[in-house]
């Protein structure tokens, strides 16, 4: 449920416009970025909004940006990163849901499956009702869905590493092209969680500051790194975007605490006062010889 909740999505524009509307227009941000991913055309809403206003953007990874979030680093002039920090592929995920189950494929992977099922029906038209119960979970229009949004992944990776990391560079178009292609190749990374770490990117070129040779910065970053994990673990918060003058807008969840009443000890019964020890009476002597004599007269 947080994992959906954490997601980029097309709301985190309106956190992004919080933090950035009172900064300096045209100036230079570094934006520490921590997140598994999202939507790509909420990415792009955000880019849109960071590049309208700021002239040069880094993107600092102190762990983990993957899928979209590796999209949206691929926007700024620079990344900072070190041997923890690692992006992910960009090849979309499609969910969709049937017979009440959600479902989460690759775009390739779903697009290899239909080929592969072309093939086999061709070749054997006997084959076909072991794949009807397969093919029938998939709607009509997903394989086209499939080529236009791993086209879009692409594109737009290309595009902002045309037009911001290599900007001025003759090489731009062909190296951001082979960077963006590699991100999205699913049969390369055969899943979608693989890690792309710095030596990856600097070896295709990438524009990469590796922090730990600038320990001050690097410090820095762990720390406040730490500070943001510890938060999102121990309070309700869900997804944190803030800027360095304490505005922010942060997601918080509504956490309902039970709070369990100690059992209370069983209450100690008052004892009774103590009996106080009885004598037992003596019994009245009986009547002597003489006594019962002088009564058996009386009766005669």
């Amino acid at each position: 449920f947080t994992a959906n909740l954490r997601a980029i999505s097309l709301a985190d524009k309106d956190g992004f416009d919080e933090v950035t509307r009172n900064l300096p227009k045209d100036s230079q941000i570094d934006v520490l970025l921590h997140s598994g991913g999202g939507s790509a055309e909420a990415t792009e809403s955000i880019v849109a909004l960071l590049r309208a206003r700021f002239s040069h953007i880094r993107f600092i990874i102190p762990t983990v940006a993957k899928s979209a979030a590796t999209m949206l680093a691929m926007s700024g002039e620079q990344l900072v990163m070190d041997e923890r920090s690692e992006l992910g592929p960009t090849d979309p995920q499609m969910i969709f849901n049937q017979e009440g189950r959600t479902i989460v494929a690759p775009a390739q992977a779903i697009k290899d499956q239909f080929k592969t099922a072309q093939e086999e029906i061709n070749a054997d038209p006997k084959k076909l009702p072991s794949w009807v119960p397969i093919l029938g979970w998939y709607g009509p229009a997903l394989l086209a869905m499939c080529d236009n949004l791993l086209a879009l992944s692409e594109e737009l990776v290309s595009k902002w590493l045309q037009q911001y990391m290599f900007a001025g560079n003759q090489k731009a178009k062909e190296k951001a092209e082979r960077i963006a292609e590699y991100l999205a190749n699913h049969n390369q990374f055969r899943s979608h969680s693989r890690r792309v770490g710095m030596d990856d990117l600097q070896s295709l070129g990438a524009n990469i500051l590796d922090m730990r040779t600038e320990p001050k910065l690097h410090d820095a970053v762990r720390d406040l790194y730490t500070a943001i994990s510890l938060t999102l673990s121990n309070t309700g918060a869900y997804k944190i975007v803030e800027n360095s003058n304490g505005e922010a807008l942060i997601g918080m969840l509504n956490i309902n605490v039970n709070v369990q009443q100690q059992p209370q000890p069983a209450s100690t019964p008052t004892p009774s006062p103590p009996f106080a020890p009885t004598t037992p009476s003596t019994p009245a002597p009986g009547p002597n010889r003489q006594e019962r004599r002088q009564a058996a007269r009386k009766r005669k």
